[in-house]
């Protein structure tokens, strides 16, 4: 039976228990099913079946050269498989997701398939614009190409969730060149590889929106990357790195419902007003499809009469859920580095971990990226920079607001103003949260949020707010300023507080308790609540970087510490709290490729 048009049941543990072709003949068999056929089984690729392919696309295949992609909403391209691959590491979580077990993820099978090898299983990418803080870039872009898209990234298809109603799309980053590659190589290296594995699984088990990721795949591939000497230590920020190295590549395998982009928008829009006379359909298209993949409730009440109104219900959402992930990102201490419109999921959640960071200590104008002088991103104005994605969303689908008459389109420029409030509600809630306080009220933000930056600069971000969470009534109520702010010792990089930060401290520890006298759930209840907000590890780059230099030489132990670690950021894990529970190890304090980076990948 050709496997691509059959229907196949399996067990929990992956035993076939029938096949069915399409001429309705059934078979059943106790053969072991493999992993591309369990896989197929679950396959249903919307964004084919709905939308449509470049129309070059057969002509150019195996589309692995740079050129123009002028009209389509995808190519198809043969990916370009990882030479002697090795399974480095998987998560366990979606491995389940997907209906396999860990045996088979150990496969030679398993490991074919996501070390780009995926015959049997179409692989796309998809074009997009470029907005970098509202400011629109051109293309052909100035990297040598003729327009932005998926460069090194594959999606190999949509596939049901064996143990609810989710759909992961699975996209291969590193599996060789497309027409968007420009004058790239279309490979990751293992360095970003581990680096977006491990933080992308982390950020889910922190309960920040994010993409996942399956696997990560090794190789005897290498690459020259340009990055920092391995010893370099500098004050300043060196831009660009200039030292050649050799990285061996990889491919990550990430997941995610979707992976639809403001860019996507903005290029479709961009058609449009250029005149192209197919561009008005292919630019609703897409939006019907993105409606149905990351906004169902919407799209269930989508009829020929109101596209107009239903992608003004999208911009709302969408507008929700980036102050949502904004005010998570800061919740957390993270800094996406990067939030250009071809970054920014319509659903909401972090992707492409790129130049990110974790900020260790505070600077609210902190940021890992070399690139961002302006420090557009940096951390405390990545609120304002997905408002400018909001506005950049907005502007890309005034064409078809403008279908809805006047009326639709003053309601949709008025969106870019009501995210203001819908950020500063989920701000309220996630200063709460951080704060283990039952209410807020708009003078707290003044008396009490504030005041708190007079002395954090420098303190150890995490280290703060999860120590915080060990104060009890009876220890604010401690009359000695010495040992009242000692808890907090742990987050400065020294044993005391100087005079000037020590009486900072007790004057807003004395505000924080008379507020929290005023809470009506008791001490347990408010020191729980803090420390599910605040967590105790978070991917410190130091971290991050001995997990990638130990996995260069196949030595995966740290890991695999790394990665069963991030399972729980909340809890205690006593047996690791002074390894990983501290401030930046002397060795890594300023340091290239660690404090501050290029995105060389």
């Amino acid at each position: 039976i050709n496997v691509a048009v059959l229907t196949c049941v399996v067990d929990g543990k992956g035993k076939m228990l029938r096949i069915r072709s399409l001429s309705g003949h059934v078979h059943r068999q106790p053969t072991m099913v493999s992993t591309l056929d369990k896989l197929k089984c679950r396959l249903d690729n919307s964004l084919m079946r709905d939308l449509d392919c470049d129309p070059e696309q057969d002509a150019k295949f195996p589309n692995r050269e740079t050129r123009p992609v002028r009209s389509g909403h995808f190519v198809k391209f043969k990916t370009t498989p990882l030479n002697k691959p090795f399974l480095v590491s998987y998560s366990k979580d979606m491995v389940k997701e997907l209906g396999l077990d860990d045996e088979e993820v150990k496969s030679e099978e398993f490991v074919k398939v996501f070390s780009a090898d995926t015959h049997g299983l179409e692989t796309w990418a998809t074009p997009y614009a470029v907005s970098v803080f509202g400011s629109p870039i051109p293309s052909p872009c100035q990297f040598g190409g003729y327009a932005y898209g998926d460069g090194r990234a594959g999606s190999i298809g949509e596939f049901g969730s064996a143990v609810g109603n989710n759909k992961w799309e699975l996209q291969l980053k590193g599996c060789g060149p497309s027409p968007f590659s420009r004058s790239f190589d279309g490979r990751a290296v293992l360095r970003s590889s581990v680096r977006e594995f491990l933080v992308s699984e982390a950020m889910h088990h922190l309960g920040v929106p994010t993409t996942r990721a399956l696997c990560i795949v090794g190789s005897e591939d290498f690459v020259d990357r340009a990055w920092y000497k391995r010893n370099t230590f500098s004050g300043k920020r060196d831009y660009p790195p200039n030292h050649m190295i050799r990285e061996r590549c990889a491919i990550t395998t990430r997941a995610a419902p979707s992976f639809l982009r403001v860019g996507q928008v903005e290029l479709f829009s961009r058609r449009m007003s250029a005149g192209d006379q197919n561009s008005g359909p292919a630019f609703e298209a897409f939006l019907k499809h993105a409606l149905k993949r990351e906004f169902p409730s919407i799209y269930k009440d989508l009829n020929e009469d109101n596209l107009p109104e239903c992608i003004l219900k999208m911009l709302h959402e969408f507008a929700k859920s980036h102050a949502q992930l904004s005010c998570d990102w800061i919740r957390v201490g993270y800094v996406q580095g990067n939030m250009n419109s071809d970054n920014c999921l319509l659903s909401g959640r972090t992707m492409d971990y790129g130049p990110f960071g974790f900020m260790e200590s505070y600077d609210p104008l902190w940021t890992p990226f070399t690139s961002d002088p302006d420090k557009k991103f940096s951390f405390e104005r990545q609120p304002l920079a997905a408002n400018v994605n909001v506005a950049t969303l907005v502007e890309a689908v005034m064409p078809i607001l403008e279908q809805g008459g006047k009326e639709t389109v003053a309601s949709g420029a008025e969106v870019v103003r009501k995210y203001g409030n819908y950020l500063l509600e989920k701000r309220n809630l996630m200063r709460r949260s951080k704060l283990g306080l039952s209410y807020w009220e708009e003078e707290m933000d003044t008396d009490l949020w504030e005041p708190i930056y007079s002395f954090l600069t420098g303190l150890d971000y995490t280290i703060f707010w999860r120590q915080l969470g060990t104060y009890t009534r009876e220890m604010l109520a401690e009359t000695d300023e010495e040992k009242l702010v000692a808890p907090l010792v742990p987050a400065l990089d020294g044993d005391r507080f100087c005079p000037k930060r020590r009486a900072l401290l007790v004057e807003w520890l004395r505000k924080w308790d008379s507020y929290i006298s005023k809470c009506q759930h008791t001490e347990e209840d408010r020191r729980k609540k803090m420390n599910n907000s605040n967590p105790k590890y978070i991917p410190r780059e130091w971290m991050l970087v001995q997990a990638y230099e130990a996995a260069e030489n196949r030595d995966y132990t740290a890991l695999e510490t790394l990665k069963e670690l991030f399972l729980t950021p909340y809890e205690e894990h006593m047996d690791v709290h002074d390894k990983f529970y501290r401030t930046t190890p002397l060795e890594y304090q300023r340091k290239a490729g660690v404090s501050f980076f290029s995105c060389s990948s």
